[in-house]
């Protein structure tokens, strides 16, 4: 399932009554695209004059880029409610997933026969399962030891993209390319210049169908034919 805002309101409320008896406020609840994360409280925070941290301006995103079973979604809803209650009660842990966070999560576990965890990223084989044809703007990077890589620009930075990725020290040639294929759903949207590395063969495979871009002056052109 992909979750929709009132069925995460619904199960923060019903796990904020059995899992936290009732001490989580209400804050604003965002869906995301995100391919980096399954969910994630976003907050601001001052230091205090003990050199503490205080922790406000909470808002609960839970990622839907990815179709994930009930049960998974679930504890993604609950594995950010505990980042929340450690937020809003103003505790200090050890780290992001510290043994404030590990202590409930295991207390939650075992208390009601969930299955939350500390891993909370999506993996390759969440990638694969992202089938959505999306339009990407990809640039394959042939670097000097002979590896290829690839970036996926944001479309507002393209322009930026195709000048600032060639001066990359070990890149030697870039090319652009235009397509819809699923497989390049697993590569992050670029800001700045970075070159992930990539399989020869399955690009090779997956770029067939793309369209090349051209660019003059300002301006990108989609070259009509298909690669290959």
């Amino acid at each position: 399932m992909r979750a929709s805002i009132p069925y995460i309101q619904q199960k923060f409320d019903e796990f904020n009554a059995l899992c936290f008896d009732g001490q989580l406020q209400p804050l604003p609840i965002r869906l995301s695209r995100a391919r980096t994360f399954l969910g994630k409280v976003e907050y601001k925070r001052r230091r205090q004059p003990d050199g503490s941290w205080y922790y406000f301006d909470f808002v609960f995103v839970i990622s839907t880029l990815i179709d994930m079973p009930d049960t998974f979604v679930e504890d993604t809803i609950l594995h950010e409610m505990i980042h929340y209650y450690i937020l809003q009660q103003q505790l200090q842990d050890t780290s992001s997933h510290g043994v404030i966070f590990r202590r409930i999560m295991n207390e939650l576990n075992e208390r009601f026969n969930r299955h939350v965890s500390v891993r909370h990223k999506l993996t390759a084989a969440d990638h694969e399962a992202d089938t959505q044809r999306r339009q990407h703007l990809v640039c394959v990077s042939q670097l000097a030891d002979g590896t290829v890589g690839v970036t996926l620009a944001a479309r507002t930075r393209l322009l930026y993209l195709w000048d600032a990725l060639p001066r990359i020290g070990a890149v030697k040639e870039c090319r652009w390319y235009v397509t819809s294929d699923p497989y390049f759903n697993r590569f992050p949207r670029a800001r700045v210049p970075k070159v992930y590395a990539a399989d020869p063969q399955a690009l090779e495979e997956h770029l067939k169908e793309a369209r090349m871009l051209v660019r003059h002056g300002r301006t990108i052109h989609v070259v009509s034919q298909h690669v290959g």
